[in-house]
């Protein structure tokens, strides 16, 4: 399957695909090559006025930019089809995105000087050079190229904040690149064989996604990675890790290859980035890559400046630092959710791995129940009604409305067609989707649930076992293999035949494979409800609950009124997953049996429910202890699973379906978010953990926006530092041309029911 890379760069945001984004031709008006070699900004920050009262300890250093640095019509042309694309599709016009670009490329060059001269003083802070001028007289001599590779490789050497061990930065900013030119040549490549790769799947966060300081190296350390274009020294099998892991174009040869990298430099040729005498055939000896690449490298001297300077900061955000901004947020919290108890569920909404809820307020008795209410998370499996048993119960809300039938009639031929509910696998949309997600396993390599099928999804994430490579997928187990059968078809599109599943099938299939995946370390019971209550006994998974689709009144007390309805008898099975104890910390503690429960029933939601919704929450859809925006079905039935605590789950029908809850999270109405062990704090999962990286990253991430903006407000003078001279380029900026994108939505929702 084709990757999703993470480029480095904060400048060059987007890839240098930019011709999948906007059209093969020339973007700009342009009389003449020489016209994008007029210079449209200067900027030189050692001319500012302020630079010697802003930073006096980098005065000395100056020389080294003293004849400051051109800014190009066509470098402005070039970031735009770099980065141009996504502000188009977020309504801007040319013109605007070309002022836009004009102004972060002026921006942007004022902090990397500042960043050069930060980094010359580093080297000779470490005895790189024996003063200031040596180091300056050092920089004047080499070209771009050489002298921001060899600060890269003295950062290599000299960086200790955290990811960085043993990272050759030049090699990282080499395979952003390639890899990049790869994907721009791969999508010309894919339109001449009419392959549509937007995919329109619904995926866990993190497929495909490479860790933000990975590239692939060869056994002796080289960079083992190159542009696959056709030509000679360009070929696929010389292409290292792009042809080792099969990233290419499914059906490429070299023809074809050549065809796509002729048109993406036909692409680059009419917005005058090409010079007539190069060798198109040597990729990397274009004078465009080498520039893309010297820009690459100058940003990363501006992220590493950024990132020894947050490294400085860090060392004051200590566990003394972290408990107090806890303690602070606790009595911020605890006031406000005791006066409010609906502020406390908005906080729900927004509940993650850094945004945190450290109090729940108590909660009153509801009717007659002996337990209080409390608030809590549940994943949602919705076992749907086919389109014809939809329009079935919808002809029984008119007859119920119409005085046909009265609220049993209605809720007598809702579990008739309950009981007839038939539902298969959903993920076909990770076979044909636009991307195809799955692989056949080997069971001698990974051991998986449901062996009859053997196809599994995300190879790269589920096989990369130490996550060397790729990010992890979070709270989604991988091992459920597709429940059917999948045939390939001759044009790649494959012929599903999925197993269909009653709600006892579904049971089924949730108790076995979260027994499979606890293994030893936690079982699965549950039973048929009646009465208010689980059915003692086994439950008899053939032949169902027939005692269920006998009720005939559902009413507390003689009536046909909906507000004496008796939702406790829509409940149809409980039960609960028992991991052992269970502590809050536990929450994104992988290495928890709690958590690979949560993960696996995570993967069921994919597999089965057609609520897609649900599928974006954090840990599931928030319920209130009293009224919610939830049918009332779902309300009720969640809010007594919740009442169980974690790992209990619950089945229900609605004007929807089957809904299987899992309870995923609990507070405790009001209690303290505890006990704490601050020593944890560095023990990944761990709420102590989370809320110290956190709280460590807002802190570092403001103070770094801090600083950027104090270099930019102070070394920014227009005549003296800086200058535009923006009528070599109205042409671009005058532009009123505009994309009406539409929506991107992702199709598999669009149908999608939900639950509220």
């Amino acid at each position: 399957m084709k990757k999703k890379y993470k480029l480095l760069s904060i400048l060059m945001a987007a890839t240098v695909a930019a011709g999948a984004t906007l059209a093969g031709c020339s973007l700009v008006s342009a009389d003449a090559e020489a016209d994008m070699e007029q210079v449209i900004a200067t900027v030189d920050i050692s001319q500012s006025e302020n630079f010697s009262r802003f930073n006096k300890d980098l005065e000395p250093y100056t020389g080294a930019i003293s004849s400051g640095t051109d800014i190009l019509k066509r470098d402005l042309v070039a970031y735009f089809l770099n980065a141009g694309g996504s502000l188009i599709q977020s309504g801007s016009t040319y013109g605007q995105a070309f002022q836009t670009l004009s102004e972060t490329l002026v921006n942007n060059e004022i902090l990397i000087q500042y960043a050069t001269l930060a980094t010359l003083k580093q080297m000779v802070d470490a005895g790189e050079f024996a003063n200031a001028q040596a180091a300056v007289d050092w920089f004047k001599t080499q070209s771009e190229l050489d002298a921001y590779k060899a600060m890269l490789a003295f950062h290599a050497e000299h960086d200790e904040f955290e990811g960085t061990d043993n990272v050759d930065y030049v090699k990282l900013v080499e395979y952003s690149l390639k890899s990049s030119l790869n994907s721009a040549i791969d999508s010309y490549e894919e339109e001449d064989t009419s392959s549509n790769t937007t995919s329109t799947a619904t995926v866990p966060g993190g497929v495909g996604t490479e860790k933000e300081n990975f590239y692939p190296v060869t056994g002796d350390g080289e960079l083992n990675y190159n542009v696959y274009t056709g030509y000679r020294g360009y070929l696929l099998e010389e292409s290292g890790a792009y042809y080792e892991n099969e990233d290419y174009v499914e059906g490429t040869n070299t023809w074809k290859r050549r065809q796509a990298y002729n048109r993406f430099i036909q692409y680059l040729d009419n917005n005058y980035l090409i010079d007539d005498n190069e060798d198109i055939s040597d990729i990397w000896g274009l004078n465009y890559v080498e520039s893309e690449f010297v820009t690459l490298l100058r940003q990363r001297v501006l992220v590493n400046y950024y990132n020894s300077y947050e490294a400085e900061l860090e060392a004051s955000i200590d566990t003394e630092y972290v408990q107090e901004r806890y303690n602070e947020m606790l009595m911020q919290q605890t006031a406000e959710y005791d006066a409010s108890s609906s502020d406390f569920e908005t906080a729900m909404s927004s509940f993650s791995d850094t945004s945190f809820i450290l109090y729940a307020p108590a909660t009153k008795k509801v009717g007659d129940s002996e337990n209080e209410n409390k608030f809590g998370f549940v994943y949602n499996i919705l076992l749907p009604f086919s389109s014809i048993q939809s329009s079935l119960l919808s002809s029984a809300s008119s007859a119920r409305e119409n005085g046909v039938i009265d609220w049993n009639g209605y809720y007598e031929t809702r579990n008739e067609l309950l009981a007839a509910i038939r539902s298969g696998d959903q993920r076909s949309s990770w076979f044909n989707g636009g991307e195809d997600y799955s692989f056949v396993a080997d069971p001698e390599e990974i051991d998986f649930y449901n062996k009859n099928s053997n196809i599994l999804f995300f190879e790269d994430n589920l096989l990369d076992t130490d996550n060397s490579q790729y990010e992890k997928l979070e709270r989604y187990l991988g091992l459920y293999a597709y429940n059917g059968k999948a045939v390939k078809n001759e044009d790649d599109s494959y012929t599903l035949l999925p197993n269909l599943l009653s709600i006892d099938g579904l049971l089924g299939e949730f108790q076995s494979y979260l027994e499979f995946a606890l293994g030893d370390a936690g079982d699965v019971s549950w039973n048929y409800w009646a009465d208010g209550q689980a059915v003692e006994g086994t439950p008899d998974t053939v032949k169902g609950n027939a005692d269920y689709y006998a009720v005939t009144d559902f009413h507390k007390e003689a009536g046909n009124d909906k507000s004496d309805i008796d939702y406790s008898k829509f409940i149809y099975a409980a039960g609960r997953v028992d991991f052992g104890e269970f502590t809050a910390s536990d929450l994104q503690n992988e290495d928890s049996a709690y958590y690979r429960a949560m993960s696996a029933v995570n993967e069921l939601q994919y597999a089965y429910t057609t609520d897609t919704a649900v599928l974006s929450q954090y840990v599931g859809y928030s319920i209130g202890a009293y009224t919610t925006s939830y049918i009332k079905e779902f309300e009720y039935a969640a809010q007594q699973a919740i009442r169980e605590g974690e790992g209990s789950f619950i089945v229900c029908a609605g004007d929807y379906g089957w809904h299987l809850m899992y309870v995923t999270y609990v507070f405790d109405a009001g209690e303290i978010y505890s006990p704490l062990d601050w020593t944890k704090i560095n023990t990944e999962g761990t709420f102590e953990y989370n809320f110290f990286n956190a709280i460590k990253d807002s802190e570092l991430s403001s103070a770094t926006t801090t600083l950027q903006s104090n270099i930019l407000q102070n070394l920014y003078q227009s005549g003296s530092s800086v200058e535009v001279f923006e009528d070599r380029f109205s042409d671009l900026t005058s532009l009123t041309t505009s994309l009406n994108t539409g929506s991107n939505s992702d199709s598999s929702s669009s149908g999608s029911t939900s639950t509220t």
